[in-house]
């Protein structure tokens, strides 16, 4: 039975006729599928991501999919900065910066298909200043972005932060749905989504605007320019969202 609804794949065929301009792999770290379960490596939700995406590389000949065993592959899984299972990676071979962890239906499938678009431009949606200073880091930065499947409020945060990634070689954007992996609530201590975390120092909760995403990455790296706008710390704020406020991120559970 197929993953996506035919109006769905019909919008997502549009979309990809319209914007795709160039060829893109993508890279699926998975389980075997010789059918035998060894116990410690279950993936139940690997079998139906790799459904979704062979639905969704099928609607352009500009798509690839490579699917990775990645008990077998751990060393290049680990290169490729691929630490659980199913995560693949939107781009070429030698360009693992986008990348998607868990199931990216329903209210994610525009970030799925906006990574494709991505990868596959010269051009950027993002802003010239943004261009220009993401382009200027000195320090790597790793996006990492927590969301859900049914969220409303995770799509501009989680496209912001792959264009950021497509953008410069120092910025690596990571997607992660959480319902695939709850385990990263309770580690992450996440109370809504979407939750961003850059550099395992700079967190936030509640969606982002580029601008203000920007200004979190460029805290996280140290790049904050004397005498440049004040970069505030919004965790109070956040903490007050989260109680009620209607932007405070959609509460998880």
């Amino acid at each position: 039975m197929p993953v996506l609804g035919l109006e769905e794949l019909s919008i997502v065929r549009q979309h990809l006729d319209t914007y795709l301009r160039r060829d893109v792999t993508v890279t699926l770290y998975t389980t075997s599928s010789a059918g035998i379960i060894i116990p410690g490596r279950e993936c139940p939700a690997c079998g139906p991501v790799q459904e979704l995406l062979e639905e969704v590389v099928g609607l352009s000949p500009k798509l690839t999919l490579e699917t990775v065993d990645y008990y077998t592959n751990q060393v290049d899984a680990r290169e490729r900065g691929i630490a659980r299972i199913p995560g693949f990676t939107v781009g070429r071979q030698d360009n693992s910066r986008m990348r998607y962890f868990g199931m990216p239906t329903q209210r994610q499938m525009p970030v799925l298909v906006s990574a494709l678009v991505r990868a596959a431009e010269r051009s950027s949606p993002l802003k010239l200043e943004t261009r220009r200073r993401i382009r200027r880091l000195g320090e790597d930065a790793h996006i990492q972005v927590f969301v859900t499947q049914d969220s409303e409020h995770c799509g501009d945060t989680a496209m912001a932060a792959l264009a950021m990634a497509a953008e410069s070689p120092k910025v690596t954007a990571d997607v992660i749905e959480v319902g695939t992996f709850p385990n990263l609530i309770d580690l992450h201590k996440i109370r809504g989504v979407p939750a961003t975390v850059i550099n395992g120092r700079v967190s936030f909760t509640g969606a982002m605007s580029e601008a203000l995403l920007l200004k979190q990455v460029l805290r996280a790296t140290g790049e904050a320019e004397a005498g440049a706008e004040q970069i505030v710390d919004f965790s109070n704020e956040v903490t007050m969202l989260n109680m009620g406020a209607r932007r405070a991120g959609t509460p998880i559970g």
